[in-house]
């Protein structure tokens, strides 16, 4: 049993490491921005089903970019919309809206992909694309700085989430943490280590040019995992830039949390199960520490689940052994590094640690339902895009 944990536990302490080598090396491989003399074209899609609550917001932000309104193209994907979201978006100059209202709506990945044959017919006219979900806000130098980024040499970059409703309920405290551990102890050492940084559905661009010869294709609910491990298998890097800041309204009930994280678990075992024989190909051929990473970082999700799993057995074996003593020891320092990781995470993000306390406290609660969902997911997938809906307010900046 100890030698499953520790086989399980390997892409936890994988990760563990990583964070600890990329705090301990802050400065080196950090991207430096420079200001560039060229001005790169922007293809800008954004996703949007019933999203009339949002995406004014997000296309005022767009329209007041310190970026010149000629390098940039919006172009709405409005799929089955059903409300005003079709009519709001195009009140907009700048701003092409396709309607996708054949078949039925199966999800984000199928409309990305109906929407980037389009884009892909004109390539010629964009150096970039950017996506963005309709409930996401933008600061005024987002564009800025993804085009220094991209002519510092990047071929992919994503940006910093931050949660545009963070004190809204414990559910939102939970996100808010999540998401400050992927931007400074996920992301942020890999860009320190030369690693390569892990997408997450929007707030990220990539040269039209990586899709010259395979266009865009996704199978999987987690079509940004997807499309990270794709691009690693060939060679290209995400960058992960702090300083382009984007909002993201993030759920506050646990029904809802608990249908997103299924299809987030669902999709990355879906890539894990399709592409695992190309990686070890690729892998095998030309190893790297960068596909290692990756392997290691959609791994720790596969198989979160089974890993809480051997600990409650374990935990089981220990009551039967009448070592209650070393249950609790065990137990506890599983807490007290779990909420270090949220302190960290909350502190290291510039939140204020004092406010989201509550969820720093129980955010093992959030880890432990996590795991569950994983082995849920695992054994009863979920089948669909299950549709989220937005309500955030206008942000000011």
């Amino acid at each position: 049993m100890v030698i499953i944990q520790l086989l399980l536990s390997s892409f936890f302490i994988w990760c563990i490491l990583i964070a600890v080598l990329g705090l301990l090396h802050s400065k080196k491989g950090s991207i430096i921005l420079r200001e560039a003399d060229e001005l790169l074209r922007f293809a800008i899609v954004i996703c949007a089903h019933d999203e009339e609550n949002v995406i004014e917001h997000l296309l005022d932000n767009l329209q007041k970019q310190a970026y010149p309104a000629e390098k940039f193209h919006i172009f709405v994907l409005a799929d089955h919309c059903h409300d005003r979201t079709v009519e709001r978006a195009q009140r907009h100059n700048g701003v092409t809206v396709w309607e996708r209202t054949e078949g039925e709506r199966s999800g984000k990945g199928a409309v990305l992909n109906w929407g980037m044959e389009k884009i892909l017919r004109l390539r010629n006219e964009f150096d970039c694309v950017l996506f963005f979900e309709a409930d996401n806000q933008i600061r005024p130098d987002f564009l800025g700085h993804m085009n220094k980024a991209f002519h510092e040499g990047a071929e992919i970059v994503t940006g910093r989430r931050l949660t545009e409703n963070p004190f809204d309920s414990l559910i939102s405290q939970w996100y808010t943490l999540y998401w400050s551990v992927v931007n400074s102890l996920y992301n942020r050492p890999r860009e320190t280590l030369g690693l390569s940084a892990m997408l997450s559905g929007t707030g990220f661009a990539f040269r039209m040019e990586l899709l010259q010869d395979s266009g865009w294709k996704t199978y999987s609910l987690s079509e940004d995992i997807e499309f990270t491990f794709l691009e690693n298998l060939k060679g290209h890097r995400i960058t992960y830039l702090d300083a382009a800041v984007f909002y993201d309204e993030q759920p506050v009930k646990l029904a809802v949390m608990w249908t997103q994280l299924r299809r987030w678990c669902t999709g990355d075992f879906q890539i894990a199960f399709r592409y695992f024989g190309a990686w070890a190909r690729t892998f095998l051929r030309d190893p790297s520490w960068r596909l290692w990473d990756i392997f290691m970082g959609v791994g720790m999700t596969v198989f979160f689940g089974l890993t809480a799993v051997s600990y409650l057995i374990h935990g089981g074996l220990l009551i039967y052994q009448g070592q209650l003593h070393m249950l609790v020891v065990s137990t506890l320092l599983s807490y007290a590094a779990t909420i270090t990781v949220g302190f960290i995470a909350a502190n290291n993000s510039g939140w204020p640690v004092a406010k989201l306390l509550p969820g720093v406290l129980t955010f093992p609660v959030f880890y432990s339902l996590f795991s569950y969902i994983s082995l849920q997911s695992l054994f009863f997938p979920q089948k669909k895009w299950v549709r989220i809906e937005h309500k955030s307010s206008r942000m000011h900046f």
